[in-house]
């Protein structure tokens, strides 16, 4: 499934935003607002549930915690 994926935030590991700070992590591509384009692989009823939830105005929130190089 393609999907448009909206950068948020960076935090710290627990969780805090560290705009503002002495990290110097928004000047680049990764700022609050950046579009990338990406595609996640699930399954056609996970898909389904997937796009009522977001018709009915929720947004679904996810963060990385691991890269993998393109292949």
């Amino acid at each position: 499934m393609k999907i448009r994926m909206v950068f948020d935030d960076w935090r710290n590991s627990k969780g805090k935003s560290v705009y503002g700070t002495e990290h110097e992590l928004s000047y680049g591509d990764f700022h609050s607002g950046t579009i990338f384009e990406g595609e996640i692989d699930i399954d056609a009823e996970s898909e389904e549930e997937l796009k009522e939830a977001m018709e009915k105005g929720f947004v679904p929130v996810f963060y990385l915690i691991g890269l993998e190089e393109k292949t």
